[in-house]
């Protein structure tokens, strides 16, 4: 079309070399529409950020910077922590073998590990915090790490192995709520362990409300310490202040992490790939992404209001934006 169109028309008015009459009604209808397409335009998709073979959980550490644990492959020891610096992503440490959760506290990265939880310095030089024969209990598959309030120690979940959650006929896929084949060991439960390497068990194992807890966070309440878990196979957000079990949340089976305002908790799913804001005033279920295969332990990244999402499957994090 010949520049000319584009001009400010009067209207019925023909312009020399344009092809038709355009009224000014036309115009301000075709202005309307591009209007209302304005915000679909502006609103960029995601910040997606490839990081390597396996990605789990996400915190900012050392320097402000954002650590991600790499699960790897199947060889003993491949698996570590990468670090991302701007679209930059690089290796700081390796000799684990499936890092998961992580959190930073009292100037160390710690991260567990199935049944050894471990110890990161600034270097990226790694040592075994606690490990199996150190636990109280036995332990199989520990999982979420969360920093505790005193900044002495850390939370952490012992999920018991999850082979008891899934049907093996389907791909990341939980026995129905009432499957008779479905039967919790009942070992599920959370440990403190202090930079010390002291253990104390901080939620006991045993209650139907919380059979297989994988995410942890703490939250607070008249100035005390509350541990909140997102249970893996029955979907619940569960809370505990020491004495009581509480239910705060349903219906977001698969969850991996949790983190809780207070207005709002959010929680990723691990078996169905979707991340959720759950209003805690209007019990409103929100869903905020679908579009990832395996969303894991992300980081509640609260000044930049998003979740750096992992997602195992794909080897990337996505940056969510909040409103």
């Amino acid at each position: 079309m010949n520049r000319n169109c584009l001009l400010p028309l009067v209207a019925e008015k023909q312009l020399p070399n344009c092809p038709a009459t355009i009224s000014m009604k036309r115009i301000q209808r075709i202005l309307i529409f591009l209007l209302t397409l304005a915000p679909l335009v502006a609103a960029a998709e995601p910040k997606v950020l490839e990081v390597g073979e396996k990605p789990e959980s996400v915190c900012r550490g050392f320097n402000g910077k954002l650590y991600v644990t790499i699960i790897g492959g199947e060889e003993p020891g491949d698996g570590g922590i990468n670090v991302i610096e701007g679209d930059k992503v690089s290796e700081f440490c390796r000799g684990m073998n499936s890092p998961k959760g992580m959190a930073f506290v009292g100037g160390y990265l710690i991260t567990a590990d199935e049944t050894i939880v471990w110890k990161v310095d600034s270097k990226g030089a790694i040592s075994k915090l606690a490990e199996v024969d150190d636990f109280p209990n036995p332990v199989e598959f520990l999982n979420d790490v969360a920093a505790s309030a005193d900044g002495k120690g850390v939370y952490v979940t012992e999920m018991s192995h999850p082979k008891w959650m899934f049907n093996p006929q389907g791909e990341r896929q939980l026995w129905p709520l009432d499957s008779p084949e479905a039967k919790p060991p009942m070992t599920g439960c959370v440990y403190k362990v202090g930079l010390d390497g002291a253990i104390s068990l901080a939620v006991p194992a045993g209650d139907k409300r919380m059979p297989g807890p994988n995410g942890v966070t703490t939250s607070e309440i008249d100035g005390r310490e509350i541990l909140v878990m997102g249970d893996f196979f029955t979907g619940r957000i569960v809370s505990y202040d020491g004495e009581k079990f509480e239910i705060l949340a349903s219906g977001m089976r698969g969850a991996d992490a949790v983190s809780v305002t207070a207005d709002a908790i959010f929680v990723s799913s691990w078996t169905v790939g979707k991340v959720w804001r759950y209003d805690r005033k209007s019990a409103e279920l929100k869903l905020l992404s679908e579009k990832f295969t395996t969303a894991a332990d992300f980081f509640h990244d609260v000044g930049n209001k998003q979740l750096v999402v992992p997602d195992l499957m794909e080897g990337t994090v996505t940056f969510l934006p909040l409103d």
